[in-house]
């Protein structure tokens, strides 16, 4: 197994997991944490749009609820990851009220954003998300 480890703001720092191991304690990012932050730091490891594979993945196979997913990027997630996440979830379905809780977690903002940030932004604009919906195929 390899791992890559990050330096991050102290800020930044929560929901996390821990696990006894011969050497002492290791504490670790929750599946649900490293699910937002893939999203959220997708240029530092250009994760997207395999990031959103893997949400997807993770509620098929509800090892990941939506609303996990929604409290914890409302908590540690910026406006980019909100919209994207809320793309996502909306993509899905889920229950109003966590798309609600979603979009009252954003400023309000003119601006749209790529749902896929690398690929160019031409496709339609999601109202609610303000995301350009570039490469749904």
């Amino acid at each position: 197994m390899a791992l890559t480890l990050i330096k991050v703001a102290d800020d930044r720092l929560g929901d996390t997991e821990e696990v006894a191991t011969p050497e002492g304690a290791a504490v670790y990012s929750s599946r649900v944490r490293t699910l937002v932050d893939a999203v959220y730091d997708w240029s530092r490891f250009n994760s997207l749009p395999r990031a959103y594979k893997w949400i997807e993945g993770e509620l098929t196979a509800d090892r990941v609820t939506p609303a996990e997913l929604v409290a914890c990027t409302v908590r540690y997630g910026n406006q980019g990851t909100i919209r994207r996440i809320g793309v996502l979830l909306e993509q899905r379905k889920v229950d109003a009220k966590l798309l609600g809780r979603l979009q009252r977690a954003l400023e309000s903002s003119k601006s749209v954003i790529p749902f896929l940030p690398n690929q160019p932004s031409r496709g339609p604009i999601d109202p609610r998300w303000r995301a350009v919906l570039n490469g749904q195929d």
